[in-house]
């Protein structure tokens, strides 16, 4: 089996070859690992001490579709030029793009065979689109949420709000951003988890207009949670604060879109992660009956001890064993 392994943001091949090293050594040397630089270079990740020094890379500096696409455009030239790969394995930022190559793919190719046939995303984030077009009619009102000058919502907006919920099943793939009720959302003030209120577990819930509310604030913490964590995060609160329909991301969430990533995935979180519910939200994305989560004790850098290292070895197996079934 050949599969690429992709660092998470602002590590290294290196690093996260030393980091899988025990991983690699239970799945032996059956397996051929490809261990993938992201070609931009960048801040170290949090998790990685002083004393460790670079170069350290991330797959896009941003999460705009036009990033996103160019992180696209450079795996597939790594499969043209390394592969092709059985298997791809992400952690974090790495994740995420493998996520969106594989979602982007289903929702445009989907008679086309996927550009791998199994899937580990450790630690996954939340997962960008790399076409603007994706929700393109609401970004605008998106992007809203992170202006610097917020406003009172016009009169206008409060009668817009109370059009009835849209009727149809197209029209609810689409209510993560119905109407000026984005631009209500808080008027992008963080909610504390305490005062937070659950996203919708199902489409048809969107029709109570609370439940599209707290989608939206969902998506917007999903943002603010990831950025958060990056190295350097004041590059995003100052591009945002000024953000257009460009620079705002186009994001795949349960809610927003209906296909699913069909080949075997393996999801393996951290249960100490502060950005647990990314990953758990990115698991959704995929074809459940074929989708496997495995629940290692430790945070965002993925697992350490032999014990969750043999888990998700154990789970990988069981990914590759299905690929005859798909």
């Amino acid at each position: 089996m050949n599969e690429a392994f992709d660092q998470g943001s602002g590590l290294s091949a290196q690093l996260f070859e030393r980091q899988m090293a025990p991983l690699a050594k239970i799945l032996g040397p059956a397996h051929e690992i490809v261990y993938i630089d992201g070609p931009n270079e960048g801040g170290k990740a949090l998790a990685v001490p002083d004393f460790v020094k670079g170069p350290f890379y991330n797959w896009h500096e941003s999460l705009s579709s036009p990033a996103v696409k160019k992180a696209h455009d450079f795996i597939y030239e790594v499969i043209e030029d390394e592969g092709p790969f059985d298997g791809v394995l992400g952690l974090s930022q790495g994740a995420s793009l493998a996520m969106s190559i594989l979602l982007h793919h289903e929702i445009h190719h989907p008679d086309k065979p996927p550009p791998f046939k199994f899937g580990v995303f450790i630690c996954c984030v939340v997962v960008s689109s790399p076409d603007q077009n994706f929700n393109a009619k609401y970004i605008t009102k998106y992007s809203k949420l992170y202006n610097e000058d917020k406003k009172e919502p016009s009169t206008k907006a409060k009668r817009n709000d109370a059009k009835e919920p849209p009727s149809s099943d197209e029209d609810l793939a689409d209510s993560e951003v119905t109407g000026e009720e984005l631009y209500l959302s808080q008027n992008g003030k963080k909610i504390s988890p305490e005062k937070r209120k659950s996203a919708p577990r199902h489409r048809s819930m969107l029709l109570l207009r609370g439940q599209r509310q707290a989608l939206v604030n969902e998506l917007v913490e999903l943002v603010q949670e990831v950025t958060a964590m990056d190295p350097t995060p004041k590059k995003y609160e100052d591009k945002w604060k000024t953000a257009d329909a460009d620079d705002f991301p186009r994001l795949f969430h349960p809610l927003t879109v209906k296909q699913r990533v069909q080949i075997p995935t393996v999801h393996v979180q951290g249960k100490q992660d502060p950005l647990m519910r990314h990953g758990a939200l990115a698991a959704k994305l995929c074809d459940k009956k074929q989708s496997k989560v495995i629940a290692f004790e430790g945070g965002h850098a993925g697992p350490s001890t032999f014990a969750d290292h043999r888990a998700v070895a154990t789970a990988i197996e069981w990914a590759m064993q299905n690929i005859m079934y798909i």
